[in-house]
């Protein structure tokens, strides 16, 4: 029995198409993941760390487009401590060497972006998965298959018994076959789907993974309660000192608006009524003059 003739055995042929149509498949749903995750990968590269602030927009929108990206990122904006404002990158601008990142994030990135997220949930991984148990379990079925169609076309009661017997135990051989052929086509599809899946996913995967540390410093809830209690102290010093100015400037605003305002009008009455006076003298105290001034 050449080997020829054992691939040419319909059990055999159909083992082997199916091997090959599970690793045609499996090719593409990875280099489908690959087409997603790379040009994410990409962008993230080519945002340097004193941009992010200014960036921010456009690896919001860029991630919000990816249909790969849109759900974790999503999540992992609300973990986000973004500053008061988000400026937008004009090109051309040149970020200042000691410009300080303000946008932190409270949960590390790979909380969000995992396997599950970026891969797992976007293909038949499970499918995939149960691949070599299929291929295992078409050795046995074709094994018995062959085993009762050779048994089946045993005829004892003809006068050429040996001729038979030979039909049967190259049957039995090829059923034999069936199953090694699949056992071996399960053991090469694990090997080839761990280097389609490393060179092609997790690759990929782990490389956003490190861009996100790159360009994101962490702070940890611990440390945000234990900054914003600082900030709480120092303003309520800040608060307790002006408190406490506030009676003495508010004694000085009233001293200076006396000085500057009413003063000046006291004095002019003053002038005005030393003016009566001395017209009132020169004319000896006559009250009409008095009276014309009413």
């Amino acid at each position: 029995m050449t080997f020829l003739t054992v691939m040419t055995e319909p059990a055999i042929i159909i083992i082997t198409l199916f091997f090959l149509v599970f690793i045609i498949y499996t090719l593409f749903s990875y280099a489908k993941i690959e087409s997603k995750l790379k040009p994410v990968y990409k962008f993230m590269q080519s945002i340097n760390k004193k941009e992010l602030s200014y960036r921010f927009n456009q690896l919001d929108e860029y991630m919000l487009g990816n249909p790969y990206t849109v759900t974790a990122w999503e999540d992992l904006k609300q973990a986000l401590i973004l500053p008061d404002k988000i400026f937008s990158a004009v090109p051309g601008t040149n970020v200042n060497s000691e410009h300080k990142n303000d946008i932190y994030l409270t949960v590390d990135s790979s909380y969000f972006f995992h396997e599950e997220s970026l891969i797992f949930s976007k293909i038949n991984y499970k499918f995939i998965q149960t691949i070599p148990t299929l291929l295992t379990g078409l050795g046995p079925f074709f094994t018995f298959l062959n085993m009762a169609i050779a048994f089946a076309s045993v005829d004892f009661t003809s006068e050429n018994i040996e001729g038979s017997l030979n039909s049967l135990i190259g049957n039995i051989q090829i059923a034999a076959l069936c199953s090694v052929f699949a056992v071996g086509y399960s053991l090469l599809f694990m090997f080839i789907e761990r280097i389609l899946y490393n060179s092609k996913c997790k690759k990929y995967y782990l490389l956003i993974q490190k861009e996100f540390i790159r360009l994101f410093d962490v702070c940890t809830s611990e440390q945000f309660l234990l900054d914003l209690v600082k900030e709480s102290k120092i303003q309520n010093v800040n608060n307790e000192k002006i408190l406490k100015s506030l009676p003495e400037d508010f004694a000085k605003s009233v001293s200076k608006s006396l000085g500057e305002i009413t003063t000046p009008y006291l004095e002019n009455i003053l002038y005005s009524l030393n003016k009566l006076n001395e017209s009132i003298d020169k004319n000896g105290g006559n009250s009409d003059m008095v009276d014309k001034l009413f």
